[in-house]
């Protein structure tokens, strides 16, 4: 880790700590807030998917509603198989037959930080990084899930992407790292430090044909055909993972958020009540200097008086060590010390750091000290 690096880290853990840890303390009840969310979003996934009903494609018709206008949440496992007009794709990397491609180019940056050691990006202040533009196109024909490998079988389900948000188990078949050729630009950012491009990732995934996987989503019948469309309530449409498989899952995400939002929860509220404690505290000394401030002030002219009459009579012992003329009247509270007259005290306790001028301890108040 670098200077600059290590200071940030530094100053982040001041601020955390900032009010006795009450900023720590809001943190991590944001943190246990969020987990809580996250953890309610994740059970109602688990509900929807364990109430999905489990059918072969070719009991589909049965287990759905017949007339075509009510959807069912159903799970259905099978291999991919092209349309009925046979359309695929034939990528350009690979040259595999498939039915959904994505292509993608990534710009590979150098971790240099330039001889100056920055360690931002000006040119991400103004516009937006190079190292977040990624260059996708994703392409797909209609395709179906058949019960057979072979696709001879009449029993296929029609899958519809339209609307699908979730991630589709595609396999990686192209793969190419491209050399970025050096411009007079790169000589400016390598002494900037900004991270110039080195190289440029070139990838292609794809779904290929006969591949077996299970879609889990709302399934509707026609007239000829039965469709299956993704439902944004849920993280999975087409998966390699079984039903079982994304229960467990899903199950296992969820015990993971609630542990996390109840030890969250618990060392926010804490660190909250340290940081409530510890206010309540201050307040208290504060309030109690203000009384002890207030008296000592009020018998200021008393104690004068006093110290005018046996000024001739105070040993070398009992001098104040600031002004060497006074009698030693005013101890200092939390340390104690008695080494100052009335006077001295009240202009050490106004100063901008008040501190004990024998051991150096911070002064919260003084009191009085009277002979018997």
């Amino acid at each position: 880790m670098s200077a600059r690096d290590r200071e940030t880290v530094e100053a982040l853990v001041r601020f955390a700590a900032s009010l006795d840890g009450a900023v720590l303390g809001l943190g991590t009840a944001a943190v246990a807030v969020a987990s809580w969310v996250k953890y309610l979003a994740a059970s109602k996934e688990l509900r929807l998917v364990a109430s999905a009903t489990t059918a072969a494609i070719a009991d589909l018709r049965s287990v759905l509603p017949g007339d075509g206008g009510d959807s069912q949440m159903v799970a259905v496992r099978g291999f991919v198989r092209p349309g009925p007009r046979g359309r695929i794709l034939v990528p350009s990397g690979s040259r595999e037959p498939c039915v959904v491609t994505k292509h993608t180019q990534m710009c590979l940056f150098t971790e240099w930080r330039g001889i100056f050691g920055w360690t931002f990006d000006l040119h991400a202040l103004l516009f937006r990084s190079w190292k977040e533009q990624i260059i996708t196109s994703f392409r797909y024909v209609p395709f179906v899930l058949a019960s057979s490998e072979s696709g001879n079988s009449t029993w296929m389900v029609h899958v519809n992407l339209d609307k699908a948000d979730q991630p589709l188990p595609l396999t990686t078949v192209y793969h190419k790292l491209i050399p970025v050729e050096t411009s007079p630009y790169t000589l400016f950012q390598t002494i900037i430090g900004n991270g110039y491009p080195i190289a440029l990732l070139d990838e292609e995934k794809i779904l290929p044909i006969g591949k077996e996987i299970t879609a889990i989503g709302l399934c509707r019948t026609n007239d000829e055909s039965v469709e299956i469309s993704s439902c944004p309530e849920i993280p999975f449409f087409l998966s390699e993972l079984t039903k079982d498989e994304m229960q467990a899952e899903l199950a296992s995400r969820a015990r993971t958020l609630f542990w996390a939002g109840i030890i969250f929860g618990t060392l926010s509220v804490c660190l909250l009540c340290h940081a409530i404690y510890r206010g309540w505290k201050r307040i208290k000394l504060r309030r109690e200097a203000r009384q002890a401030q207030q008296l000592f002030e009020e018998a200021e002219d008393a104690i004068q008086e006093d110290d005018s009459s046996d000024e001739d009579e105070i040993g070398d012992g009992q001098l104040c060590v600031v002004c060497l003329r006074k009698r030693r009247r005013a101890a200092f509270i939390p340390c104690g010390h008695l080494v100052c007259c009335c006077k001295c005290a009240l202009r050490m306790e106004r100063e901008a750091e008040p501190l004990c001028p024998m051991c150096r301890q911070d002064i919260r108040y003084m009191i009085r000290i009277y002979d018997s």
